[in-house]
């Protein structure tokens, strides 16, 4: 039992300490990217990076709340007001994607840390600009990420540079069927559920990290995928939508099991910027809360569906992008 809450909720009773006050280095001159960085545990995550001296790009669709996040943060760190900027993007959204790659490669000249955050969760089933709407939490992430990469490799060229690439994954990627990355049609099945469509999603951020490091694998770049446990947090509002009986036991349950949204980004904060992965050589890692090595599904370590989900994605964003031009 309690190896299961510390795996789950990061419950501190029974998981690693690490804390970002103590364990996140001066960030002082580097340059991150936060998608879905104005709610829950990505407004966490912002927050501690701007406290360590960070210039931080909130990326998120709606420009009202994520102003409304960085009014916020500027009260709560008026000093780091300058080094707040927010970054149009939309998740479902190809096209939004790019401009986001365009904006940002118009302003800045280096990246250091990009963590995709940003996602959906047991929304019923739905095409959205083609895709099912929870694949996005993988492919819209990838649009924005591969066309960012001679910028970052370039970053990690320079003096003391500790370039990462987090994604957010979950414990959910362990249940689900395995995945037929043959064509947007396979992808976009129904599946049993949207509990495994959401499953999916969540092995593609794994599968997508361990792609990501093979890609990258001459280059100073350290790509990882976290669980970040049990969060008390708005992404559940597609379960509460989905369904009002099981949609008030989430918020019941939660209220009783699941930890604050600064707990759960304390893993995420742990893999973009400790010097520990560095000195652990942590590459394609996955981690559970709290910033511990967890070993992935079989699915998650199947080196013939990363390197499939890697030429799927290109395809599909070559062809979902023909259809719109």
């Amino acid at each position: 039992m309690a190896s299961w809450l510390s795996r789950n909720t990061g419950y501190p009773l029974f998981s690693r300490k690490w804390e970002p006050d103590t364990g996140i280095p001066d960030l002082s001159g580097k340059v991150a990217i936060v998608t879905g960085g104005n709610t829950g545990i990505g407004y966490q995550t912002v927050l501690h990076l701007l406290k360590h001296g960070a210039k931080v790009y909130i990326a998120c669709r709606s420009e009202e709340r994520a102003r409304g996040a960085i009014e916020k943060l500027n009260k709560e760190l008026p000093d780091s007001a300058s080094k707040l900027v927010y970054l149009p993007f939309d998740l479902t959204d190809l096209g939004s994607a790019q401009r986001a790659v365009e904006t940002f490669l118009a302003k800045e000249e280096r990246l250091d840390i990009v963590i995709a955050n940003a996602a959906v969760m047991a929304w019923p089933y739905k095409i959205v600009n083609g895709v099912e709407v929870q694949f996005w939490n993988h492919l819209g992430h990838f649009a924005l990420i591969k066309p960012l990469l001679p910028l970052l490799i370039k970053t990690s060229k320079e003096p003391n540079s500790h370039v990462r690439i987090v994604n957010v994954s979950s414990m959910g990627h362990r249940y689900t069927p395995k995945p037929d990355f043959t064509s947007l049609e396979t992808v976009n099945a129904p599946l049993g559920s949207t509990w495994d469509r959401y499953g999916q999603s969540k092995l593609a951020n794994v599968l997508f990290t361990a792609a990501l490091q093979k890609q990258l694998a001459a280059e100073n770049i350290r790509c990882l995928s976290v669980h970040p446990g049990l969060v008390h947090s708005e992404l559940t509002r597609g379960v509460i939508q989905g369904s009002r009986l099981f949609g008030s036991l989430i918020r019941w349950g939660s209220s009783l099991l699941a930890m604050s949204t600064f707990e759960g980004a304390k893993t995420q904060l742990y893999a973009a910027t400790s010097p520990e992965v560095d000195e652990k050589d942590l590459k394609a890692a996955f981690l559970w809360p709290i910033a511990t090595v967890e070993t992935p599904s079989a699915f998650g370590r199947d080196e013939t569906l990363a390197d499939e989900l890697w030429s799927f994605s290109e395809r599909a964003v070559k062809e979902l992008s023909a259809r719109n031009a």
